[in-house]
């Protein structure tokens, strides 16, 4: 289960220098993180973050390796630290032991940017199902700290989009049409260059049932298509409305 935005090579640079002549993950724990020296060759500009995460990482692992879950929860289970609530999160999941409860403490953690966030907004989805209106609140709490933390991060626009697109999809499911109409239009917006979030909300539509609504997402598509030259992706998308319309007849 992927829990982090690092790179293999980045977590391989943050190991070895955490660990350089012997340290443990806990060597770097005093009152405040202790900066493992950056190698020569470094070219990771976020050292101070990139090494605290994966050390959080880390020995929350080397817990529940030694001693267990029962033990890291004992140790890591109020933790406010995002990577470190993640990280026993996706241990709970491993010996499914992970619930609904401890899926919405990673994500009101506040937020580490690199923090893979994405299994988490899927097993709150998927877990929370009989208790629907608690996790749209917790999604949308989720989805404006995400937003404000990514301001100024690379790439963050587009995280944050992406996170808002899976959002409006789960509004679809969670039945709140006029959210999800909303959502999708203000993405839409957002993404004047593309039809992806045109598609996305056809398909979201469609799988609720919402035939009506998918028909005018396809259409959404097709006009955007169009605007942007894409002819023969135009057409072929009013054909599918058209398809998708003989539903409603």
């Amino acid at each position: 289960m992927r829990i982090s935005w690092l790179s293999a090579d980045e977590i391989a640079a943050a190991r070895a220098a955490l660990t350089a002549g012997g340290a443990t993950w806990d060597d770097h724990f005093g009152p405040d993180f202790e900066i493992p020296a950056s190698p020569p060759d470094n070219r990771l500009l976020d050292w101070d973050r990139i090494t605290e995460h994966v050390a959080r990482a880390e020995r929350v692992s080397e817990v529940v390796r030694a001693h267990g879950l029962d033990e890291a929860r004992a140790r890591f289970g109020t933790t406010r630290i995002a990577i470190e609530a993640a990280t026993l999160a996706a241990a709970a999941h491993e010996g499914e032991e992970l619930d609904l409860d401890q899926v919405i403490d990673v994500l009101q953690c506040p937020i580490d940017t690199y923090v893979f966030y994405a299994p988490f907004l899927e097993l709150m989805v998927a877990y929370g199902k009989d208790d629907v209106e608690r996790t749209v609140q917790a999604y949308e709490e989720f989805a404006a700290a995400y937003a404000a933390a990514l301001t100024n991060v690379p790439h963050g626009t587009e995280r944050v989009g992406a996170m808002r697109d899976g959002l409006a999809d789960f509004y679809v499911a969670a039945g709140k049409t006029d959210e999800a109409e909303a959502l999708f239009e203000r993405r839409h917006d957002e993404d004047q260059g593309d039809v992806a979030v045109a598609l996305s909300a056809s398909r979201a539509f469609l799988a609720a049932g919402s035939v009506s609504h998918a028909v005018r997402w396809l259409g959404v598509g097709a006009a955007r298509a169009a605007a942007l030259g894409r002819g023969a992706l135009a057409e072929r998308l009013r054909a599918k409305q058209e398809v998708v319309r003989r539903r409603l007849s």
